[in-house]
């Protein structure tokens, strides 16, 4: 649902006003969504940012939720599936750890995406009215919500930004969001993006509560079409297929890196995203899963409009936006774009320390 930059600049004067604090800003711009960094040695240590306490599920204790909106998202959208998510129960900032329960996607839905809806109806209306967050903030302080999950299913997200060699250009791939997503189609965004969340039946396996396991699995399934799969009988189902034993390979090898941006909490639905960066330095990897005869050929999955991915090259901000509509945070989710920029910045670090 984009909104002009007027709008856009109002949402983010209104809620940095209400929750006090820093939104991230680029080229001028500031976005409404702030960011929690990560120390240095925890860059390369993705599950360092996750509290090792398995998450649990919590009473539901909801004093905002819309009905109205869940309901025309799931008539409009009947293949939305209910599964569980991991959720916010407590976010640190130094050393930056999340520490997370167990909800529901639609509970997510009606507590934390209607709120953006509102806030993003109020705008085009021109007069910033939001009851629903107002309802919910008579039972939980702005300030406390930046950092607790309290009272709504604040579920967690994972924006991976990836960026690659091509024949010695490092590029980055962002595409547009299909209809099959519940909200924020039509938008762009990094690829992979996804929900974070256990498959196995019950949250079976606390091994699922891994940042690393879930960008690799998303990999495989945005990226090489790899089936979802809901209820799995093993959690680690795909570590054997092609495509992640030979990223794997690099990455042992240190011709790959994933790496942890930050933690963005996106002011509009109050829900935290987990950002990353993969960063391929060999360019067999893209030129093997683009080959017309490629044993792990590159296709996206339904979330992803068809042949929507751009890839455009990184050395400049300038340089790079030109391979995009103009104000192109207006066509991204809020947190995408916060997680566009810092991969963008730490892979330029990486690409310049590299011997």
């Amino acid at each position: 649902m984009p909104i002009d930059s007027r709008d856009y600049k109002n949402l983010t004067d209104y809620l940095q006003h209400l929750y006090q604090c820093q939104p991230f800003a680029r080229d001028g711009i500031e976005h409404p969504v702030t960011v929690f960094y990560p120390s240095a040695d925890q860059v390369h240590d993705l599950d360092s940012v996750l509290d090792p306490y398995p998450p649990a599920i919590e009473s539901r204790d909801y004093p905002a939720y819309d009905y109205s909106y869940l309901h025309e998202l799931q008539n409009r959208k009947p293949f939305l599936h209910n599964g569980y998510t991991f959720t916010m129960k407590r976010l640190t900032p130094e050393p930056l750890k999340l520490r997370g329960a167990l909800g529901r996607y639609f509970d997510m839905l009606a507590t934390c995406a209607a709120l953006e809806n509102e806030l993003r109806d109020a705008a085009a209306d021109g007069w910033m009215r939001a009851p629903s967050r107002a309802t919910y903030h008579r039972a939980v302080d702005p300030q406390d919500a930046l950092l607790r999950g309290t009272k709504r299913c604040a579920a967690i997200g994972i924006g991976t930004l990836t960026v690659f060699n091509d024949r010695g250009a490092y590029k980055a791939m962002l595409a547009r969001r299909s209809e099959k997503t519940a909200y924020d189609s039509g938008m762009f965004h990094v690829l992979p993006a996804m929900m974070f969340g256990p498959t196995t039946p019950d949250f079976a396996n606390p091994q699922e509560w891994s940042v690393k396991h879930q960008v690799l699995r998303e990999v495989l399934e945005e990226m090489f079409n790899m089936p979802e799969q809901w209820n799995p009988e093993r959690w680690d189902f795909f570590y054997q297929h092609p495509a992640l034993l030979y990223l794997q390979e690099l990455m042992d090898a240190g011709k790959a890196e994933l790496c942890l941006t930050g933690v963005i909490v996106n002011l509009l639905t109050l829900r935290p995203e987990i950002s990353t960066l993969l960063l391929i330095h060999d360019p067999e990897w893209y030129a093997r899963i683009t080959a017309h005869d490629s044993d792990i050929p590159f296709k996206t999955a339904e979330e992803t409009l068809s042949r929507s991915v751009i890839a455009a090259p990184i050395a400049e901000d300038k340089a790079f936006l030109s391979q995009f509509p103009t104000e192109l945070h207006l066509q991204m989710p809020a947190q995408a774009t916060a997680t566009l920029w810092l991969g963008l910045d730490l892979a330029r670090d990486l690409i310049a320390r590299r011997p």
